[in-house]
């Protein structure tokens, strides 16, 4: 008992991937990435959702 078993690491896995995602990406920046990341913290995929459709990518970014 006590260890952290791999539910456990999929889960903080699952909950720290839109909040770094939000953090390194180019979409936002300055005080609107902290509301994002804010938002990332507090609401999980549901603001991470509405920031990858409310931001959007850059228009000249090639596609492979």
């Amino acid at each position: 008992m006590g260890a952290f078993t791999i539910y456990h690491w999929l889960i903080l896995v699952l909950f720290l991937i839109p909040v770094v995602h939000v953090l390194v990406s180019s979409r936002s920046h300055g005080g609107a990435k902290f509301g994002w990341f804010l938002a990332t913290v507090f609401f999980s995929w549901l603001a991470y959702i509405v920031f990858l459709i409310v931001t959007q990518g850059r228009k000249d970014a090639q596609i492979l």
